[in-house]
């Protein structure tokens, strides 16, 4: 799924809704959400990390990986979900 894609499933939604993840379609957990990050905020922390002042191999981008990625970062369990969830969403 594309941002722009997000975007506009969740602007037909209550924009005063909370946001939770849906995770584990075998047995289902709602989770709330812990924030969002891109894959270069990670490379970049990674590489921050690093700071014992010996020289270390920069961790590199896997094949199909980009650096744009968008993570949407699942916080903590709030409840059991329902694997009704899987059928009936958006895309």
């Amino acid at each position: 799924m594309k941002v722009s894609e997000l975007i506009d499933l969740l602007m037909k939604q209550d924009p005063d809704a909370d946001v939770l993840v849906m995770s584990q379609p075998s047995w289902p957990f709602e989770m709330d959400l812990a924030g969002v990050t891109t894959r270069e905020e990670m490379l970049r922390a990674e590489r921050d990390e690093d700071g014992d002042g010996n020289h270390h191999e920069a961790p590199r981008l896997q094949r199909g990986t980009s650096n744009n990625d968008v993570f949407l970062v699942e916080g903590k369990q709030l409840r059991y979900g329902s694997k009704t969830a899987w059928d009936v969403a958006t895309r």
